[in-house]
């Protein structure tokens, strides 16, 4: 699904780039859902799931996970753009009203891919290439802390913070759903408690009632607290599910790699109440954020 060295999708860029700007909603709002594409673009979008604006940024790369801050900044991991990692191997930050403040942060080894924030605005950020550790940014130090973390295949491919505010889920390319304490150092036994259904883990969004959903190739798997398969969600198309996102109501917002369309499903029921086309080519669509 994702090589280590990809082009721009100008294309894409272009097609996008040309949508309308809001009249009356100029910042980051509650509800408002953003879609990363490979390009470098993120799709603004109402909670309607109606294009808003298109952020296109200033720092070259791809466009790959995202998170936001306690002050509602977007913040977005790019990847290398070459073998060296000279171009690109940051995140980049936006302001609520969609402005680029460039690129944050730094110690990255390679292809910084996802973007986690505790209540104490406490950076999570990892990286599927080199080392694959987490790097953790806490606020007043200069240099991250470094989170060697156990990989399968792809270093901390996606990355969320639990509940708890240190168990961190993480996926790896591979097939499982694993864990790492952030707060004290410490790996933890992988999360599912029976193999998943697919052969490798994407986006994981952890379950206020201590369980997570996550992206498994052709379905999406909702886990309990135990670590069992409780459910799957799936879209009458082709299915390979990357990005996905809690919309704090009950429902979660996923996106399908192969078919470009975001889906919003009930958590649930299973139930698809909402179906969106990003209007891009196939294998664009990454990330999906919910401001919250």
């Amino acid at each position: 699904m994702k090589p280590l060295v990809r082009l721009l999708v100008c294309a894409a860029a272009i097609a996008v780039a040309a949508a309308p700007l809001g009249a009356t909603h100029v910042s980051f709002e509650r509800g408002d859902l953003f879609i990363s594409l490979e390009g470098g673009p993120v799709q603004w979008r109402l909670p309607d799931g109606s294009l808003l604006r298109i952020l296109l940024g200033t720092v070259p790369g791809t466009g790959e996970g995202m998170g936001f801050d306690s002050s509602g900044n977007l913040y977005v991991a790019r990847w290398c753009m070459d073998p060296q990692c000279g171009t690109a191997n940051t995140v980049e930050r936006f302001d609520v009203l969609g402005r680029s403040w460039g690129p944050v942060g730094s110690g990255y080894d390679c292809n910084p891919h996802a973007v986690v924030f505790d209540a104490h605005d406490v950076a999570y950020v990892g990286q599927a290439g080199c080392s694959g550790s987490i790097l953790k940014f806490v606020p007043g130090e200069l240099q991250p802390q470094t989170l060697a973390v156990a990989p399968e295949r792809q270093g901390s491919f996606w990355v969320d913070l639990a509940p708890d505010g240190c168990t961190l889920f993480y996926t790896s390319y591979g097939p499982n759903v694993k864990r790492f304490d952030g707060c004290a150092g410490v790996q933890l036994a992988d999360f599912n408690a029976e193999p998943l259904p697919g052969v490798e883990t994407h986006d994981v969004r952890a379950l206020p009632d201590g369980g997570a959903i996550v992206s498994n190739v052709g379905q999406i798997v909702r886990l309990d607290a135990n670590g069992l398969i409780t459910r799957t969600y799936t879209a009458p198309e082709a299915s390979y599910w990357s990005g996905l996102d809690l919309a704090g109501d009950g429902t979660f917002w996923a996106a399908n790699y192969e078919s470009s369309n975001v889906h919003r499903f009930d958590l649930d029921t299973g139930a698809i109440l909402t179906t969106i086309n990003a209007v891009t080519p196939m294998h664009q669509i990454v990330g999906i954020r919910v401001m919250r």
